[in-house]
């Protein structure tokens, strides 16, 4: 993770390595997502990566989902998706902020 002028990048394949599946690395990931939250925006960078993992996504992007706005997930920008995984990942954040905005109808 690399703080220049105006943006934090986590480079996702360099802080993880090339093979990030699981939970924990997710859970890693969302450690450092939410280390740079107070100086957005954040870049994820999964340039090379190919994920397929809802676990991860969860645990990395849900999780956070989960306890934060929708407005506030502005603050993260993923890079290097392949199609498949960006889709995948927006799914994840979609179904983690709806079951917040029912656990709390005044989140959104």
């Amino acid at each position: 993770m690399y703080y220049d002028i105006e943006v934090v990048r986590i480079e996702v394949k360099k802080e993880l390595g090339s093979d990030v599946v699981t939970r924990q690395h997710g859970k890693r990931l969302r450690e450092m997502i939410l280390s740079a939250w107070a100086n957005p925006p954040v870049v994820v960078d999964f340039e090379g990566l190919r994920i397929n993992s809802v676990s991860f996504f969860d645990e990395a992007f849900g999780q956070i989902a989960l306890t934060h706005s929708s407005q506030d997930l502005k603050k993260v920008e993923s890079r290097g998706l392949e199609k498949f995984d960006a889709a995948l990942l927006q799914d994840v954040i979609a179904s983690r902020l709806t079951e917040a905005r029912k656990r709390s109808p005044s989140k959104g």
